[in-house]
Parts: structure tokens; C-alpha cells; sequence
């Protein structure tokens, strides 16, 4: 079975290090412009389902906007664990202390899964990316 490209997006319409969440055929993905080299991964973080275009890139690393898990988006895989939020030299409120303590407690037992990432090419301008996954 050969792969179907589908046409997604101009290539110019994302810069270098920048990223774009598009929809194809019913699946949501981010397509990421890593130095002029393009990569799609899902859109969903693969912890707690947060919508990846609004975190960084950095390199071909992205970083969830939620928990700060990253993910190598050459492949998908899920290079770190949830990190909870710092305050820095703040400290919380004790009500909002032992939310965050169960919060850090229940997030240990949660597993982050590598996400799926799709083929792209570049044709006449236009970024394409396999349907398959």
C-alpha cells in the first residue's frame, strides 16, 4: 500500500522554529518548521491531551504548554516526564500547597505515551503529509 499526501499547508506560512496545528481528513496535527525541515506530530500531548502548538519548539524538541513533558518530533518520542509547576521563591498558600502536593502525587502515576508523527514532503510550495500514521 503506498502512502496519500495531503496537501496541508504553504510552507512559508510557518517560520523557522515556529509550529501550526492543521486538520486533515479528521485527525488533528501540528506541523513543525524545525530550521527550514518540516515535521507533523499529533496535536495531543500524550499526558494529559494538552494542544501542543501552544508550546515551544526548540530545535526538533517540543515542549507541552501543560506539564513541560517534551517530545523529539523526528519520531515522537516522549523524551520526559511531567514537571510540575514552579513558583519559584513564592510559597503557596497552605490550602494551595496540599492541592499541588495531590496534584504532584497523581501525576507520578500517570503515563506519558510517545506521540504519532506523519511523513511530510514539500512539493511546488506546498507541504504535504501522509495520511498514515
Amino acid at each position: 500500500m503506498s502512502e496519500k499526501f495531503i496537501q496541508a499547508i504553504k510552507a512559508d506560512e510557518i517560520a523557522p522554529g515556529g509550529m501550526k496545528a492543521v486538520k486533515l481528513d479528521g485527525k488533528e496535527i501540528v506541523v513543525c518548521n524545525c530550521g527550514g525541515k518540516y515535521f507533523a506530530v499529533q496535536r495531543r500531548c500524550g499526558h494529559m491531551n494538552a494542544p501542543l502548538e501552544m508550546g515551544t519548539l526548540d530545535g526538533t524538541y517540543l515542549t507541552c504548554p501543560m506539564h513541560c513533558v517534551q517530545f523529539d518530533v523526528t519520531n515522537g518520542e516522549a523524551l520526559s516526564g511531567p514537571v510540575p509547576a514552579d513558583f519559584g521563591k513564592e510559597t503557596p498558600t497552605p490550602i494551595l500547597g496540599k492541592y499541588l502536593q495531590n496534584i504532584s502525587m497523581l501525576i507520578k502515576h500517570v503515563h506519558t505515551e510517545s506521540i504519532s508523527t506523519y511523513t511530510t514532503k514539500i512539493e511546488a510550495g506546498w507541504l504535504l503529509i501522509s495520511d498514515e500514521i
